[in-house]
């Protein structure tokens, strides 16, 4: 549960603006302390001059959305609500909701909380999973250290630290502490020089992995790792003054295949026609920190058949228009002369 005393009056506005980028972790985290006071918001947040209206609009957009989620898993009539916040590593779902009847549970649902988007196929991602995670038999970090890290530090002679040895770097680099090792922070400190050349390293190095080994992925693994994550979880995700409900089926998570790479850094996986796009960056700065597959979902709208076209129908030949009949030439009266005056 949330203490009030987490959450000011002021927090509300965060559903109502946008944050900078460098915030977006920051006010996301107030977004989900804000949810759990909703059913038990203080008085005097409610009648706050300023911020008391958004408030009343976000609760009654939230009761609704419980209600839509608990019509949408069949929980049947309940009396009373309860949340509990999880989120963290380790846990795939930012919030329990659990309805009662009386004092008998009736359902526990695992929800997950977006801002800014109505679907999941509009995030950017909705799971990450490390470069050390089993899709791969032949880790991406480790094609990287021996293939292209030197070519990266030859970029820049500014960069003078020892080079660790394949297990340190392996160990080190899914880090997101720059200060890991001091080769990683002058790394970062020196990431603007020659920025570009390094670009072009770390862009090269992703290419040739996903062109050798793209298609080795592990399919079912794949596919196991969305069940455990997603399975069961529901999705409330806050759009234009609304929640908005989505779910990834266990439909979409089966029957996978792999279907190629795409830009040269993203490899696509279908179920159906939903597709996901493993993309592969660093989440820390580019060749610094972090190299990771971003996933993101996408439900490929079915093409639509094609209709054929009626054919026309047969011109029908005109009939042949009779031939003109030639005029005859008119003949020219020719008049007598008039006699000359003698």
């Amino acid at each position: 549960m949330t203490n009030n005393m987490e959450v000011k009056v002021e927090d509300i506005g965060t559903f109502f603006k946008k944050s900078t980028r460098d915030k977006n972790d920051e006010t996301n985290k107030i977004r989900e302390k804000v949810l759990p006071l909703l059913l038990n918001i203080p008085k005097e947040y409610l009648e706050h001059l300023e911020f008391g209206g958004q408030w009343r609009a976000v609760y009654d957009a939230w009761i609704e959305a419980l209600k839509s989620l608990a019509e949408k898993g069949g929980v049947g009539e309940y009396t009373s609500i309860q949340i509990k916040t999880r989120g963290g590593r380790g846990a795939h779902f930012d919030l329990e909701i659990m309805y009662y009847n009386d004092a008998t549970l009736l359902a526990t649902k695992k929800m997950e909380f977006k801002y800014g988007v109505p679907t999941i196929d509009r995030l950017p991602q909705f799971l990450s999973l490390q470069v050390k995670s089993e899709l791969f038999k032949d880790k991406y970090h480790t094609f990287y250290y021996e293939k292209y890290l030197l070519q990266y530090l030859a970029c820049d002679a500014g960069i003078t630290e020892a080079t660790p040895s394949l297990d340190e770097y392996l160990k080190c680099v899914a880090s997101t502490s720059y200060s890991v090792t001091p080769f990683f922070a002058q790394l970062k400190e020196r990431e603007s020089s020659s920025k570009d050349a390094k670009n072009r390293v770390v862009n090269a190095s992703i290419k040739e992995y996903l062109t050798q080994y793209a298609s080795s992925i592990d399919i079912d693994l794949f596919s196991r790792i969305l069940k455990e994550t997603q399975a069961g979880k529901a999705y409330l995700l806050w759009f234009n003054g609304k929640f908005h409900y989505d779910e990834i089926s266990e439909s979409e998570m089966t029957d996978m295949i792999f279907k190629g790479v795409r830009k040269g850094n993203t490899i696509e996986v279908m179920s159906g026609s939903t597709r996901y796009d493993l993309l592969l960056r660093w989440r820390n700065h580019k060749g610094v920190l972090n190299p990771a597959w971003q996933i993101k979902r996408r439900r490929e709208a079915p093409k639509k058949a094609k209709v054929p076209k009626k054919p026309k129908a047969p011109k029908v030949p005109k009939e042949p228009k009779e031939p003109k009949v030639a005029k005859e030439p008119k003949k020219r009266q020719v008049r007598p002369k008039k006699p000359a005056a003698v």
